[in-house]
């Protein structure tokens, strides 16, 4: 009867919910009239401000240089007479992350940027790039600090990590609370081809070098079977100061492939991994593009998406974690046994397959509620939802059904030769989402910075109003797999949303 009531449920707030989306304006962020290419964009929220980093260049072969822009958002992307030329919109326009002043390092060529906020007046960027010296196609880190004034770049500081060694790729990181450190999480490996591993550090923002002993970098990708040719670590600084990371242990075959999760923290200037490597998303399918979210110290949440078929969206996995369940020794945590640990049962929990996502990007607000954008499949538009956990985890209540961005814009994702492209989201507490891509512009070798703005759900639902999704069977559980228990649209209007996307690319 149960569930009954749940599929019930679940189609009434369907048909509730449905319906076309709102008219959103999509804005180049980049001079349009310009030529050039644009992509890879990561993004940080202050107030309205959404500070975004990401590479361009005057052409697809590069070499691609990291700049950086603010935009108001709060601007009205429903005024489809919004451009970058609005006033307010654009605070700051497109500028260069270059090396031009003295005492910076030069580098070649860059990708990957990822920024963060440290005060009103400085963001930080961490970015893989080639030197000089470098041979293609490897990659060293590093650091640049921007210093503000009035929403205008008045300093720039880029430096080569030192302490740092092999070639480097995939930077993800987070400032420490005490703000003039960073605990950064990278794939690196000693030879131009090969897995790599993944490796954590604490990186001085003064020095732009490895800080606090051992004065290496730790190794995380330590167990048989961790390393990846793509793992993307994903990490997270916590308020206590401890860095999550998770991260995919791939191969170049589609064969089924786990997310693993480590902990890294600091006890008198001493880094220490206190949760070794953890396979905590089995390997079920071949999960990719792992994302992190630290909730609360005792609540983290890993998702990851099924890229079995290469290009192609697929499933969202996702577990909620406690690592403060586990003694934190440095040995991986026995998942199989400590039920603590996985607050869901043994395995994951599964969002239902009009959920899919290509290369997902996720944040959370301060209600707790998990906003998630990425591709329909690979060379479509950009595609949001969110939802939020019920208190029973891990039962999950959906708050918005899948919503396609840049409604307005004939401008669709490709990814650069022999790389990867990824839409970026912030949110803001007004309940509205800004999302960016890099779209290639129909005719031309151009490809722009675009980015949209998307209303958003606000209110959890009611836990008791019955509208669950729950976890993949698992070892010990009597649960229904998620994969087949819920359609949250009518089943004709999810066929004609299919059917739309696959000739249409939308």
């Amino acid at each position: 009867m149960r569930r009954f009531l749940t599929v019930v449920c679940a189609m009434v707030v369907a048909a509730s919910m449905a319906g076309p989306a709102a008219a959103e304006k999509t804005v180049a962020v980049n001079n349009p009239a310009l030529p050039g290419v644009f992509d890879q964009p990561s993004v940080a929220v202050n107030g309205s401000t959404t500070h975004v980093a990401y590479i361009g260049a005057s052409t697809t072969a590069g070499p691609f240089r990291v700049y950086y822009a603010a935009i108001n958002g709060g601007a009205d992307f429903s005024d489809l007479s919004l451009s970058r030329d609005t006033p307010g919109f654009l605070l700051t326009s497109p500028t260069t992350v270059d090396n031009t002043a003295a005492g910076n390092n030069t580098y070649a060529d860059a990708r990957h940027p990822q920024i963060a906020i440290r005060s009103a007046s400085e963001v930080v960027i961490f970015f893989q790039a080639k030197t000089i010296a470098s041979p293609d196609p490897t990659y060293a880190l590093y650091m640049a600090r921007l210093t503000l004034e009035n929403n205008v770049v008045v300093k720039r500081s880029v430096r080569l990590v030192t302490g740092v060694s092999g070639y480097n790729e995939d930077v993800s990181f987070g400032l420490t609370t005490s703000g003039d450190t960073a605990w950064v999480a990278y794939a690196g490996r000693t030879g131009i081809t090969g897995s790599f591993n993944v490796y954590c550090a604490r990186i001085s923002l003064d020095t732009a070098s490895v800080t606090g002993t051992p004065g290496t970098p730790l190794l995380l990708s330590s167990a048989a079977g961790s390393t990846g040719t793509r793992p993307l670590p994903s990490l997270k600084v916590d308020s206590a100061n401890r860095a999550h990371v998770a991260w995919a242990a791939n191969d170049n075959t589609s064969s089924p492939s786990g997310v693993y999760y480590a902990l890294v923290k600091e006890v008198d200037g001493s880094n220490t991994v206190a949760i070794a490597a953890t396979e905590i998303l089995g390997r079920s399918r071949r999960w990719g593009s792992p994302n992190l979210l630290a909730l609360a110290t005792n609540s983290i949440v890993i998702l990851a998406a099924d890229e079995s078929l290469p290009g192609v969206a697929g499933n969202i996995g996702l577990v909620r974690i406690n690592p403060d369940a586990d003694d934190q020794d440095g040995s991986p945590v026995q998942v199989t046994v400590d039920t603590n640990f996985l607050l869901t049962p043994p395995g994951e929990a599964i969002l239902p397959e009009n959920y899919s996502l290509f290369r997902p990007q996720a944040i959370f607000d301060i209600l707790g509620q998990i906003h998630v954008t990425g591709y329909g499949n690979s060379g479509t538009r950009s595609t949001y939802y969110a939802f939020a956990f019920s208190n029973d985890w891990p039962y999950v209540g959906f708050v918005k059904i899948p919503a396609t961005v840049g409604l307005d814009s004939a401008e669709f994702p490709v990814s650069l030769d022999g790389d990867y492209t990824r839409a970026a989201i912030g949110y803001f507490s007004d309940g509205k989402a800004v999302i960016f891509w890099s779209g290639a512009v129909t005719g031309t070798g151009n490809r722009n910075l675009d980015v949209t703005g998307l209303p958003t759900a606000r209110a959890i639902q009611d836990d008791q109003s019955g509208c669950m999704v729950v976890p993949a069977p698992s070892s010990g559980s009597t649960r229904t797999n998620a994969d087949a228990l819920l359609l949250f649209l009518p089943l004709a209007a999810l066929w004609m949303r299919r059917v739309k996307r696959r000739t249409f690319g939308e």
